[in-house]
């Protein structure tokens, strides 16, 4: 896999066209594993898809009690595997982002693989394939760090200063995310 996940949140409409994608995804039961939240409901109508950030050191897959969480050797995070996972929801509660989900009825995980059938021939995840404000985007390492290069001038010209002691701290760069 040569390519990465980059969102870019300012550029999100709140069309969930990436829900409805997931939901048509093959294998999902006609579950979305990806979601579109507001910024802050009361204040504004922005929104941003939100995604497994596919972290380092998933907090998911480390408070697995059955090691059912699988981490491929392109570091994408899978959903827990049905025969190994025990039903405890440990993953739902460790994450940080409240991304895993779990299904009483079926007794199991899930959550955003990044379409690893997919992404694993460098096709497009169904949610990036589907965005029309390109806020989700599958390409490649430089055409990303070109766009946060071109991030963080904006922000230095808008007058926005990056903070370090968020969460966004424990995603790693190859996703792409930024916050403002």
């Amino acid at each position: 896999m040569n390519k990465i996940m980059y969102l870019e949140f300012e550029r999100c409409i709140g069309c969930k066209a990436c829900q409805a994608a997931c939901r048509e995804c093959g294998g999902h039961d006609a579950k979305e594993r990806n979601y579109v939240e507001y910024v802050d409901f009361m204040e504004s109508r922005q929104t941003f898809p939100m995604l497994c950030m596919q972290c380092k050191d998933p907090a998911c897959a480390r408070v697995c009690p059955s090691n059912a969480i699988q981490i491929t050797a392109e570091g994408v995070v899978l959903s827990a595997m049905e025969d190994k996972c025990i039903g405890c929801r440990n993953c739902t509660f460790g994450c940080p982002f409240g991304i895993p989900k779990f299904d009483f009825e079926e007794n199991k995980m899930y959550k955003c693989d990044m379409c690893y059938d997919r992404t694993k021939h460098d096709i497009s995840p169904m949610c990036a394939s589907v965005c029309p404000s390109d806020a989700i985007r599958f390409i490649d390492f430089d055409e990303m760090q070109a766009l946060r290069r071109r991030r963080t001038q904006m922000n230095l010209i808008e007058g926005k200063k990056p903070t370090e002691q968020d969460k966004w701290q424990y995603v790693p760069e190859f996703f792409g995310v930024y916050s403002d």
